[in-house]
């Protein structure tokens, strides 16, 4: 059921992303820095998302989002790091907005630590692994140099698979 409803929504975006996109939200040698918060089924995960226009509709990014959570004498954390490539649908003409597609390749690093209540408490690692994800995003232009950003991020295949939103402020540099 989650998968076809992604799969789903996926399909939407790529199409309404084909006749909304700007030719001039993202550019190559565009940076962008965006700060997010996210959500998932488990926790509030932030972190930072940095990507750089290789050509007027391709992007290559980087992620990193730091989440944990505690139930009751247990807390746990995942740190996830994923490398993406982006498609950004430029070549319809739309002001200030820019749509995008694409995957990417992380690592979850997954840490825990229980409290006993006696100062006798265990630390670990444990159900870390690689994960491949697609990623659906878009931006929305205050002005030349600041967006309002919202992505949604699925993994069908690895570690901490799931599904999840972020939303953050996306910074132009260049």
């Amino acid at each position: 059921m989650k998968r076809t409803l992604f799969v789903a929504l996926l399909a939407l975006v790529i199409f309404a992303g084909s006749a909304l996109a700007g030719p001039k939200e993202f550019w190559k040698g565009g940076i962008y820095i965006t700060p997010q918060i996210g959500l998932n089924s488990w926790g509030l995960p932030f972190g930072v998302n940095a990507e750089l226009g290789l050509t007027e509709n391709i992007g290559i990014a980087g992620t990193a989002m730091f989440t944990m959570w505690k139930e009751n004498a247990l807390s746990e954390t995942v740190i996830n790091l994923a490398a993406e490539a982006n498609y950004h649908f430029t070549k319809l003409n739309a002001q200030k907005i820019d749509v995008y597609a694409g995957g990417g390749l992380g690592y979850s690093i997954y840490s825990y630590k229980w409290n006993d209540g006696y100062g006798l408490g265990a630390g670990g690692t444990g159900g870390s692994g690689i994960y491949v994800q697609t990623v659906v995003g878009g931006r929305y232009y205050f002005n030349p140099k600041i967006a309002a950003s919202v992505r949604l991020v699925g993994s069908l295949v690895g570690h901490w698979a799931g599904f999840g939103a972020t939303v953050g402020v996306t910074f132009i540099l260049k």
